[in-house]
């Protein structure tokens, strides 16, 4: 499918017109100059073509950015990839210098471009402004205001105009893994790795990606859409509007996912973040593969992965179903484990147990098992039990009475089941319902 790209210098609206053409807050938007770091891509449609649309970092002339190398690599790569670009400047500041050394990089790219002059709420605005953005050198020039969705009929008439009609892919199939954990644990590192290229900035600051950056990678005949999100900080160092609204999406992307990958770091591997996080992902019924990342920099010691599994079990009990694999996403050490592991806690997600099974292990609860009660010579009695439909797996048990039902017992019932058949990563949820 086709792409666009969204380039401009920073605080000039891309991030603003990605959100309207796709209709959603989708990226962060703020006016601290280097907000959008990475590319975020996005699906759209228009005069009934489908394409993805890409928004990219702002690129700056000054050097003092600390992130300004690996912003202008991305949109290089942005820039390789896309059919059409939409160039955003600035109507109120006018062109700029740093505009100018971008429209030279575009026209060197030989890619359709459309100059948006954006932030334009009036017609007097539009005439002063307009001339200075034809001097760029592009035929399609478009006044436009993001605040008041105003020339997004014209932009997109050319862009698409520009597009080759293609079959839009579905994601049909399409199994959505989120990449989360704390700051500088490794996410995008192995984001990269499976994607084979540099989609989400790498970087030892801790914090460089804080944006959801979504990436499709076809792996053992399947295909994966990796979501790499900024890292989870403790709400007392959340201090900026920016760090809440990643931490907020970091928990929509978990929101989006089937399985969920909770990256730990080997040399410090859980802490009471890392707890929160991991019940997050299992209270909102998704997949769990806990990483331990930077494998190659654990303590040498005899039987380091035994020791290291018994820890995380003791550390996480409510998590003690979920596979652990140790991996270096720098090195590739074990990652090859992963792509398998992934598409077994799905289909675990998916799984189903026949109603016939289920009221057999009823009977036989029935029969070996004390059951709860009141202490009033009341007992809780289990009349059949069946799975409700969707994932993560759901049972239902029918009872005389759902009070009587004990958090203990209800944990027991879940081991019965994790017996039955393999729900490892996947949370099993358990309902008591009164028999009418």
């Amino acid at each position: 499918m086709a792409i666009v790209a969204i380039v401009g210098r920073p605080n000039v609206g891309k991030s603003s017109i990605f959100n309207r053409i796709l209709g959603k807050r989708a990226a962060i938007v703020d006016d601290q100059p280097g907000v959008t770091r990475d590319r975020l891509y996005g699906e759209t449609e228009w005069a009934g073509k489908k394409f993805y649309i890409v928004d990219t970092g702002g690129i700056m002339s000054e050097t003092e950015h600390p992130f300004m190398d690996l912003i202008e690599k991305q949109v290089d790569l942005a820039l390789d990839e896309s059919s059409a670009i939409i160039f955003v400047v600035d109507g109120r500041t006018g062109v700029t210098p740093t505009d100018e050394e971008i429209a030279h990089k575009l026209r060197r790219s030989g890619k359709p471009v459309v100059v948006v002059m954006n932030k334009l709420d009036n017609e007097k605005q539009e005439d002063a402004m307009l001339g200075e953005a034809y001097g760029l050198g592009f035929d399609e020039v478009v006044a436009s205001s993001a605040e008041h969705n105003t020339g997004f009929g014209e932009m997109l008439d050319f862009i698409t105009s520009k597009l080759e009609s293609e079959e839009f892919d579905s994601d049909d199939g399409e199994i959505r893994v989120t990449l989360v954990g704390r700051p500088n644990v490794g996410k995008s590192s192995l984001l990269n790795a499976f994607a084979g290229e540099e989609r989400s900035m790498v970087s030892d600051i801790a914090g460089t990606t804080r944006d959801v950056v979504d990436s499709v990678v076809e792996m053992n005949g399947h295909r994966f859409r990796f979501l790499d999100t900024a890292g989870l900080r403790r709400k007392s160092r959340v201090n900026t509007d920016l760090e809440y609204y990643s931490n907020v999406r970091t928990y929509q992307a978990i929101d989006r996912c089937h399985v969920a990958l909770v990256l730990l770091d080997a040399q410090d591997p859980v802490t009471e973040q890392d707890k929160r996080l991991i019940g997050q992902v299992l209270e909102r019924g998704k997949g769990l593969i806990l990483v331990v990342n930077k494998w190659d920099l654990a303590p040498r010691e005899e039987k380091v992965g035994d020791v290291m599994t018994k820890k995380l079990i003791e550390e996480l009990p409510f998590a003690a179903h979920a596979p652990r694999v140790f991996i270096s996403a720098l090195s590739g050490r074990s990652l090859g484990k992963l792509p398998e592991l992934i598409l077994k806690v799905e289909e675990n997600r998916r799984r189903r147990i026949a109603t016939s099974e289920l009221n057999k292990l009823v009977k036989e609860v029935l029969v070996f098992e004390r059951m709860p009660g009141d202490g009033k010579g009341h007992s809780l009695k289990i009349y059949y039990c069946t799975q409700a439909d969707g994932a993560p797996p759901a049972f239902i048990f029918f009872v005389n009475d759902s009070e009587l039902c004990s958090k203990s017992f209800k944990r027991h019932l879940e081991n019965l089941l994790r017996e039955m058949a393999d729900f490892s990563g996947v949370p099993i949820k358990i309902f008591m319902r009164n028999k009418i």
